[in-house]
């Protein structure tokens, strides 16, 4: 890959600031990795100005973008599908050649900027569905052409999932048949509760160590649950703490350790 390219990590904030403390995270764990790439988020009219305004002071640029009305609202399968289709425009953005696009519930624990000299179109196998890819981190060449064939598909393939991701699998169908350099190691991608149950198992702990670069917060989003029982509460509060030093109690560390106990144990029940 030519060394004058231009790269950059991408998310979508969308829904008003309900996604806002993920953005945060997502930005200081991308500090705390080393990462000097530029850091894009595409954000819909119904953001605030004072949120704007604090992701430009973490370092973000903040690109105004019109929504992308789901075109099938009857099938989607959790509320906050609503506005998700807007991750399209990613595909839109100019002036870059690369781009990793990241959900703003996405935590990096490693640097990955190694995502750029990968294939593209790559991502990482869905837990749920191992032969399709997880929509949550996508490595693209941003391409006007590519987002207009994909407008010119919305309103007919439909998606399996009322999502975007259920679409995206669609429009690259042959992605699971796809040389290997497409397919992101589970690690690019690795949902908080396998990375808690591996957390929590003294015999997969070395692995885990290994492999896990970014964990994705697939279920409950621990800034918008009063407990986090799926597991990565810790991990993810601690960056949060790192961001809000002010905010950083002793038993709040407690809290969010035996939130991610109680996982381990139910796991520990539920497979004896």
């Amino acid at each position: 890959m030519s060394a004058d390219q231009k790269h950059a990590y991408v998310t979508v904030l969308t829904t008003g600031d309900n996604y806002l403390d993920g953005v945060l995270v997502l930005g200081k764990s991308l500090d705390a990795s080393g990462s000097t790439k530029d850091r894009l988020v595409l954000c819909t009219s119904d953001v605030s100005e004072s949120a704007r305004q604090r992701l430009r002071d973490r370092g973000w640029k903040v690109t105004e973008v019109e929504p992308i009305a789901n075109p099938s609202p009857e099938n989607v399968l959790y509320p906050r599908f609503a506005n998700v289709f807007t991750k399209l425009r990613v595909w839109q953005v100019p002036g870059y050649d690369r781009l990793v696009y990241l959900d703003a519930d996405t935590l990096i624990l490693k640097n990955v900027d190694d995502l750029f000299e990968r294939h593209t179109f790559a991502a990482g196998p869905d837990f749920f569905l191992p032969d399709r890819f997880n929509s949550g981190v996508m490595v693209l060449d941003p391409s006007e052409k590519t987002f207009a064939s994909m407008m010119d598909r919305l309103a007919s393939v439909g998606s399996y999932d009322g999502g975007d991701q259920g679409f995206l699998n669609i429009y690259f169908e042959n992605w699971y048949g796809m040389d290997v350099n497409h397919r992101l190691p589970v690690g690019y991608n690795m949902a908080n509760f396998i990375y808690q149950f591996m957390h929590g198992n003294p015999s997969l702990k070395l692995a885990l160590e290994k492999e896990a670069k970014i964990i994705h917060y697939m279920v409950q989003k621990p800034w918008m649950a009063k407990t986090t029982l799926t597991g990565g509460a810790q991990a993810w509060w601690q960056t949060y703490f790192e961001l809000y030093p002010e905010k950083a109690h002793s038993w709040a560390d407690k809290i969010h350790a035996f939130e991610d106990w109680t996982f381990d144990h139910l796991c520990s029940l539920m497979l004896s």
